[in-house]
């Protein structure tokens, strides 16, 4: 018992009782606070370099999406990268608690490829290609071509290091010889796995760093004598919102110039492009209808063109679109799907199956793909008279500008 001094001194008394006794306890939960994040975080170090094999930055892993202490191997059947099995990957999730239980949550993907591989790294399908578009089912003011779904890969940099979006970075570096198996790059991608659209720029910078670590320490594992690049110090959200197809100095360059030349009619008004690269390893254009076109073009199609299509089907669900992609070096392993197996696309070759045309090159004696997408059928039938020049058009001026030769095109039709 206090000793009576009077009742606001022992009211004050015991209030100091009290907080020292709070603060011995706050102080020991923040001791088991800090003990029990320690033990995690060194448990998700172990974790990230067994399923990594070493190759990720464990703390760079757990600084994304706003850090995180716990991670575990995530889904039924977990991803460990196995150096000796390249291509192979690795996926970690941010391990929560619910009801007494663990859950993972999607957090980070290392993949990483020995170049060049057996199998196609692009396989393109000659009749469904994916649409870049959201699909609407209501909305007299729709207006589905102002911005893809589906972000364009944009280079680092002169693009001789990698590409990158909004969540991923991919690093390439090349070997000074031929490793065993015949290895002549290493290709490592860093991935954000969280939420869509959540990746900030300082995460991009990481996802960078990660990227880059893995590329050169996966290169020194297979024997690949390298020399592993700078990176740029800013990755800037890349664009989805289409624009003019006039003036255009991006990918979709080649498109505007066609245009000064020639009648549009029923070809696309809009394009969206990424920053031309003198070594990209990939680049593509997307060049889309807009709604106002839509409505000048639908009253003058025939039946046959229309087909069972509603006016507000194209503006609301199925849009008039074309995509080009360049794939070049060890990206132009292209394949085109028209069964139930790819066909691999091979140097000095060039074809047309149903919607998608390609052709090849050398380009710096490497070989390099072109291609062509017309991704909606009736939209393909409708311009297909103007497919074949337009190609042409795409791939000489792709081709000069990458210094290219040999450039085999499809017959016409």
């Amino acid at each position: 018992m206090l000793p009576d001094r009077g009742r606001w001194r022992n009211a004050v008394n015991l209030l100091l009782c009290m907080a020292a006794v709070a603060g011995v306890l706050v102080g020991g939960w923040s001791m088991l606070d800090t003990y029990e994040t320690r033990k995690h975080r060194a448990e998700s170090r172990r974790v990230i370099g067994e399923a990594c094999a070493g190759l990720a930055d464990a703390d760079e892993v757990m600084r994304l999406d706003g850090g995180a202490d716990r991670l575990g191997i995530s889904g039924l059947n977990p991803e460990i990268i196995d150096i000796e099995g390249l291509p192979d990957r690795c996926e970690l999730g941010r391990v929560g608690v619910k009801a007494g239980k663990d859950y993972f949550r999607s957090h980070f993907t290392l993949a990483v490829r020995a170049l060049p591989q057996a199998d196609p790294l692009h396989v393109l399908d000659t009749f469904l290609d994916e649409s870049p578009f959201v699909r609407r089912v209501s909305g007299d003011d729709a207006d589905i071509t102002a911005r893809t779904r589906i972000e364009q890969r944009h280079p680092l940099g002169d693009g001789s290091a990698g590409d990158y979006d909004s969540s991923a970075v991919a690093v390439t570096v090349r070997c000074a010889a031929p490793a065993e198996g015949g290895t002549t790059a290493i290709r490592a991608s860093a991935i954000a796995d969280y939420a869509a659209g959540t990746t900030t720029a300082a995460d991009r910078r990481r996802l960078s760093r990660l990227a880059r670590t893995a590329a050169g320490r996966a290169a020194a594992e297979v024997g690949c004598a390298t020399s592993v690049p700078e990176l740029p110090a800013d990755l800037p959200v890349p664009a989805r919102d289409l624009g003019s197809a006039t003036g255009r100095q991006d990918s979709c360059g080649w498109y505007a110039e066609y245009l000064r030349g020639q009648d549009r009619g029923r070809l696309p008004d809009r394009a969206l492009g990424v920053p031309v690269a003198a070594a990209s390893r990939q680049e593509s254009c997307l060049l889309a209808v807009g709604p106002s076109e839509v409505k000048r073009i639908f009253p003058q199609l025939t039946e046959e063109e229309r087909g069972r299509a509603s006016l507000r089907e194209v503006l609301t669900s199925s849009p008039w679109w074309i995509r080009t992609r360049a794939f070049f070096e060890e990206e132009a392993a292209v394949a085109y799907k028209e069964t139930r197996y790819p066909t691999q696309i091979d140097p000095g070759e060039a074809g047309h199956k149903g919607q998608l045309r390609w052709a090849t090159a050398t380009c710096q004696g490497r070989p390099a793909v072109f291609t062509l997408s017309a991704g909606e059928f009736r939209y393909s039938r409708m311009v297909e008279s103007r497919l074949a020049a337009l190609f042409t058009a795409y791939a000489e001026h792709t081709a000069a500008r990458r210094g290219c030769v040999n450039l085999v095109l499809p017959g016409a039709g």
